[in-house]
């Protein structure tokens, strides 16, 4: 068995070999679930995670996030007018020679309206130089029309990399295109982006891929040198309707990766 997930209160822990790959966090003890730290084998965090970080606080790990949805921000989220995310129910997990944490939630306004229902699925399995993650994410408009506003605080997408992957420190990342950095690859469609440092020798990376399935593809990126990738359509190419009963899905991988990788095996 590759993979094993044990369910604690609200929270799903993955583990790959035995070892802790990540924790999916679906508690009140956050306004957005969230999945991290993402460890690898050795104990080296992918990605950064402190619970009430002084800058950027809610860029936690890997998250979904949108900043204005029917005038609503559920991107940021330490002042009250901010949304809340609200783990619903359990739509399935189980676990084997891959992984699979699927959740239903709510999207509500601070006083507790429901805006739009999500549905996240994350599929873990092996790659050849780490684990990718199939993350799967579906709103449905239940409640009515749904305006996502063309803001640039959003993904849905967002991962948060550990600060010595930081590109304004000893990281860097790179897209499909070629571009290097912020400054040639922030605002650029692209397949992919790939981040990745080296620490203590060992080269340690986060690739996400965008998929052809997606609305306006290939997306955008709101990627930053002090440690943010974000696939984001809506700041570039302008907001989206979703009509009342509608659904819109996306689908993204990410691959955790260490020493190497061949983007070309993922597109």
């Amino acid at each position: 068995m590759s993979f094993k997930v044990i369910s604690k209160e609200n929270v799903f822990e993955v583990y790959h070999n035995d070892y802790l790959f990540t924790i999916c966090d679906y508690s009140a003890t956050y306004k957005r679930p969230f999945m991290g730290p993402v460890n690898a084998p050795d104990g080296v965090s992918f990605t950064r995670f402190t619970p009430f970080h002084e800058e950027h606080p809610h860029q936690r790990s890997l998250f979904i996030g949108v900043g204005e949805v029917n005038g609503v921000d559920f991107w940021n989220e330490f002042e009250d007018d901010k949304g809340v995310v609200v783990f619903d129910c359990i739509d399935e997990i189980a676990d084997g020679e891959t992984a699979v944490v699927s959740v239903n939630n709510v999207w509500q306004k601070p006083d507790g309206t429901p805006v739009i229902n999500e549905k996240r699925r994350l599929t873990f399995s092996e790659a050849e130089t780490g684990v990718c993650v199939d993350v799967q994410v579906v709103f449905t408009a239940a409640y009515g029309d749904i305006e996502f506003g063309p803001t640039k605080e959003a993904g849905p997408l967002g991962i948060r990399v550990n600060d010595f992957m930081r590109a304004d420190g000893e990281g860097t990342f790179t897209n499909s295109n070629g571009g290097v950095k912020e400054e040639e690859c922030w605002g650029k469609e692209a397949l992919w982006c790939n981040y990745f440092a080296k620490l203590n020798g060992k080269t340690y990376g986060i690739a996400a891929f965008d998929r052809n399935t997606n609305e306006r593809f290939p997306t955008t990126w709101h990627i930053r040198n002090y440690g943010l990738m974000a696939a984001n359509n809506l700041f570039f190419k302008g907001g989206l309707s979703i009509p009342a009963d509608e659904s819109l899905q996306y689908d993204f991988t990410v691959v955790f990766w260490t020493d190497s990788i061949d983007e070309c095996d993922y597109i």
